[in-house]
């Protein structure tokens, strides 16, 4: 099945950026101080994955593409876990193959020769942007790069959706109990 539907390909830099496209080391630059009128900035680096819409992108009609960080399942288990027991974090990488835990992603390891990666997960709660001038610009300095297949990549999409779609009711319907 993997091979009928593999869950990354690797695209020429010619190609346009497009969802599922994977970047690594972007920086973003955050206000160092306490108050947002410090002059000071703080600039980190994350391995991303471009959320915004394919058509959107290549058709230009965004300003800003949202991006969302991608992070080594197996080096931050511990903290989705909030334990380091092997039994929570057997439990924990169970309950995000399922889809479970609303905030993160799992995506598959990536076997591609020179790409290759362990689990990865997504961050779905704290998304990002950068100008869409500026991304194209990362994705078009490397001579290639990973981007996520179908169906895989629409999943992503629906996940994410979730996570701002979730409607808080004042009250519910009971439960049933007969």
């Amino acid at each position: 099945m993997e091979g009928e539907y593999p869950w990354y390909t690797l695209v020429p830099a010619v190609e346009p950026l497009a969802q599922g496209d994977i970047l690594h080391s972007v920086p973003f630059m955050f206000p160092a101080g306490e108050s947002c009128g410090d002059s000071w900035v703080n600039c980190e680096e994350y391995d991303v994955i471009v959320m915004s819409q394919s058509c959107d992108l290549i058709e230009q009609k965004v300003d800003s593409v949202i991006l969302s960080s991608l992070f080594s399942l197996d080096e931050h288990i511990t903290e989705i876990a909030r334990s380091d027991s092997k039994k929570a974090i057997v439990k924990t990488k169970n309950k995000l193959r399922r889809g479970e835990i609303i905030a993160y992603h799992l995506l598959n390891r990536c076997t591609i020769p020179g790409h290759e990666s362990g689990y990865m997960f997504v961050d779905l709660k704290n998304p990002r942007s950068l100008p869409l001038e500026v991304v194209q610009h990362l994705a078009a300095g490397l001579p290639y790069r990973v981007r996520l297949c179908p169906p895989y990549r629409e999943q992503l999409s629906q996940a994410f959706a979730r996570v701002f779609m979730r409607v808080g009711l004042p009250s519910t319907i009971p439960e049933f109990t007969g």
